[in-house]
């Protein structure tokens, strides 16, 4: 595949996902435009280095490794810029209803919580998600099992 069609199959790939990377990215950040910035970043990413992809077939799993990947880079810039800063006041909450599925997954390290939200949140398979995660899948389903017990001792002491 020539360099312009790869060019013009991401653009449509980006198009066609929007949707579900934006989703993916704001079940990190819980922030509209930071959800926005974080696919934005992804997809000046995957542009920017569209000459090295050689398996034209696997652009949906890069696309989420790139989304999950600057997500998760987002998360730790936050933290290191967030620490010894005042609080602000009047700030606004994005009103999304409960959230509370989404807020228990904070107690997961970053790479469970990746392979949680793909799994039940993108609807992704355990070999999707070894692709993505670049991860064995045997680690993957490890990983995963072991979340969900984590999430399960959460639910239970908070009684819900």
């Amino acid at each position: 595949m020539n360099r312009p069609d790869i060019t013009e199959l991401l653009g449509r790939r980006l198009t066609e996902n929007a949707d579900r990377l934006y989703r993916l990215a704001f079940r990190y950040v819980k922030n509209e435009e930071d959800a926005m910035d974080i696919v934005q970043d992804a997809a000046c990413k995957v542009l920017q280095y569209r000459d090295k992809i050689r398996q034209p077939e696997y652009i949906d799993t890069l696309l989420y490794r790139v989304t999950v990947n600057a997500a998760l880079d987002f998360l730790r810039r936050h933290k290191r810029e967030s620490v010894g800063l005042p609080a602000v006041e009047g700030g606004r909450e994005d009103d999304h209803g409960d959230l509370y599925a989404l807020d228990l997954l904070d107690v997961l390290d970053e790479k469970s919580r990746a392979i949680v939200i793909l799994r039940f949140f993108e609807d992704r398979t355990l070999a999707e998600i070894a692709d993505i995660m670049q991860m064995n899948l045997n680690t993957v389903k490890t990983r995963l099992y072991a979340a969900l017990r984590t999430l399960r001792r959460e639910l239970d002491k908070s009684g819900r």
